[in-house]
């Protein structure tokens, strides 16, 4: 149209007044139709959306069912909103992130949740409890908590429930097994929070696109296909691992390798005593080492009696995660920040798993490091 509109203006400097005249009738005219067909376009999805509703999902606390496409979404857990910025829905309020970033967010979702028209307000989420009041002073028509803080109550489900639906996270996954606290798949919470918002459509082109980004990288590196990994890090003087299930290690599953070669994973994680570091970790090909946040671990572990030991010292497959935004990134596991670590881990991996133990791993460093 703006191109039309240019073409007209030209020709009307050397035509006369009646040409000209037409000339912006036409345009008008155009710009009517297309104007016309914008809003069309927009009632046309309004009303899609709106038939999506009532809708019902089945909850690992239970059916829930939302009457009518929320307006005001609250939401609990570290990464949902990034999952609603991404359907382009904008929560009115967030918890604070644990990394300080302005409305709760990181920098790697900061364009989604523009894009969203997102500026939530936050607010303390509580370790061990959710302050109902609080949360119901922001007038929600929606609460959802798949990725929650804590493990929640039946108690507060309840309380919250006489504020608004409460969405947790889904009983079953997409093959029909029960879901686990904190490891849910990318795809099978955001399609529960895509239905519960009526953005199904958003939903099927997002995971068409990580779907794809993902198969890039197995497709460029068949040798990874196997190869064993796992995702752990420092505390209380241990080392310790996820389980297969955490969302770190869904990620690294998707780039081909295998996470689920050690047993007893399977609560969130497992700390790993000096004495047993080679018994548990002896045989992995690669370990991301969050050590970001934890100032001096990677030297503790290191320091480790048995660390020598590991086949991923032998080989070089210790991949020490140094960055304090990926660190938050690889966390979040959600549409943006899946983008943008693999970004920063696939040079990093193909370093780590080239089997030469004299390659130097050069670190991911952040722009706002």
């Amino acid at each position: 149209m703006k191109t039309t509109t240019r073409r007209l203006a030209a020709a009307a400097m050397a035509a006369s007044a009646a040409v000209l005249m037409a000339a912006c009738s036409s345009t008008e005219s155009t710009e009517a139709s297309s104007t016309t067909s914008a809003d069309a376009s927009t009632s046309a999805s309004a009303e899609a959306s709106a038939d999506a509703f009532p809708v019902t999902v089945d909850t690992v606390m239970g059916e829930v069912t939302v009457e009518s496409e929320p307006e005001r979404v609250v939401t609990l857990g570290s990464h949902e909103h990034e999952y609603l910025y991404a359907l382009g829905v904008a929560p009115v309020a967030v918890p604070v992130s644990w990394q300080g970033y302005d409305y709760g967010t990181g920098p790697w979702a900061l364009a989604d949740m523009e894009a969203a028209g997102a500026k939530p307000e936050t607010f303390e989420p509580g370790s061990t409890t959710y302050d109902a009041e609080l949360i119901a002073s922001y007038e929600p028509d929606l609460i959802v908590a798949t990725y929650p803080n804590h493990t929640m109550t039946q108690e507060e489900y309840d309380l919250l429930s006489q504020i608004a639906p409460v969405i947790t996270r889904p009983a079953t996954d997409s093959e029909g097994n029960e879901t686990v606290e904190w490891g849910v798949t990318l795809a099978d919470e955001l399609n529960l929070l895509a239905t519960v918002t009526g953005t199904t459509a958003e939903a099927e082109t997002i995971l068409t696109d990580i779907d794809a980004a993902y198969a890039e990288v197995r497709d460029a590196h068949p040798e990874w296909e196997g190869l064993t990994s796992q995702v752990g890090g420092y505390y209380e003087g241990q080392a310790f691992v996820y389980a297969a299930s955490d969302t770190r290690n869904q990620f690294l599953a998707n780039l081909g390798l295998d996470v689920a070669s050690i047993e007893g994973t399977e609560a969130a994680w497992m700390q790993i005593s000096a004495e047993q570091l080679d018994t548990v970790l002896g045989d992995l090909d690669s370990i991301v080492w969050q050590v970001a946040t934890t100032e001096g671990s990677q030297e503790a572990l290191e320091a480790l009696p048995l660390f020598d030991s590991l086949n991923t010292t032998a080989v070089g497959g210790n991949l020490w995660q140094t960055d304090s935004i990926l660190e938050g990134a690889f966390f979040a596991n959600s549409p943006s920040s899946v983008m943008y670590s693999l970004d920063a881990f696939v040079p990093m991996l193909e370093q780590a798993l080239d089997g030469d133990p004299d390659t130097e791993i050069e670190p991911f460093v952040s722009d706002a490091s």
